[in-house]
Formats: C-alpha cells, sequence, structure tokens
C-alpha cells in the first residue's frame, strides 16, 4: 500500500492527533494497546501522535479501534 500522509494538511493531522488523545483518554485506551492494534511500538506510537506523521493506513486504524460516529468523524474531516 502506498503511503499517503496526512501531515500535508497540518489542520487535518493536528485535529486528528488531538482527536487521537482524546478518544484514547476518554474511552480509556492505552497507548500500549493502540499500538499493538497498530503493529508497532508504544514508542513509535508516541512519536507518530508527537509528530503528526500519519499514514492512511494508521488514520484507518484509529477510526476502527476507536470507532467514531459519523457526526463526530464528519468533524474530525471539517465537513
Amino acid at each position: 500500500m502506498p503511503r499517503v500522509y496526512l501531515s500535508e494538511n497540518e489542520r487535518l493531522s493536528e485535529r486528528l492527533s488531538a482527536w487521537v488523545y482524546g478518544q484514547m483518554k476518554v474511552k480509556k485506551i492505552p497507548q500500549r494497546i493502540m499500538a499493538e492494534e497498530m503493529e508497532i511500538s508504544q514508542p513509535a506510537l508516541a512519536q507518530k501522535l508527537k509528530n503528526r506523521s500519519f499514514t492512511y493506513s494508521d488514520f484507518l486504524t484509529f477510526v476502527r479501534v476507536l470507532e467514531p460516529d459519523d457526526k463526530e468523524l464528519s468533524r474530525l474531516l471539517g465537513r
């Protein structure tokens, strides 16, 4: 799968990072669990969230694990 970086759109990557942090906190999902779902180490996940460098595959994993509803996803994407 080609790597598509969402960081090309800084506002979207900032919103996604903030949303992921918030949803993980609300749903009490530790970074360790999210990292396992993404098949990466916890430090690698922390670095992705800090640097806001996500691939399309990362985005799909966040959505699958955190399960946003349509309204929440539309708000996140600025629609």
